[in-house]
């Protein structure tokens, strides 16, 4: 297993405990380093009821990360979900994507 992967699912853990177990249907916002210097994967800021709702999310993780890290970013649908994509001035590239509860990894 990657350690992306691995800090991925430490991350989840700890955002997703036994007092806020989300429906099979909630969807979350990841946002994962997919070239240039790797850092631990980044969870947007809640649980949405829908792949829809969920854009939102995209869009808020995507801005979030361009302020940040200095770069610029944008958002297109693909496969009926928003996907995200980061370019900083720092050499990396994000991908921000809506991942369903069942998508997640499992330990």
């Amino acid at each position: 297993m990657s350690s992306e992967l691995a800090d991925l699912i430490d991350l989840l853990e700890t955002t997703l405990t036994d007092t806020l177990t989300p429906a099979p249907d909630a969807y979350v916002v990841v946002a994962e380093v997919i070239h240039g210097a790797p850092v631990a994967p980044r969870l947007g800021g809640g649980l949405y009821c829908s792949a829809e709702c969920a854009e939102y999310g995209v869009r808020e993780l995507v801005s979030d990360l361009s302020k940040e890290e200095g770069g610029s970013g944008f958002v297109l649908p693909h496969e009926g979900r928003a996907i995200g994509c980061v370019v900083t001035r720092g050499g990396r590239m994000w991908s921000v994507q809506i991942l369903a509860r069942s998508e997640l990894p499992t330990v």
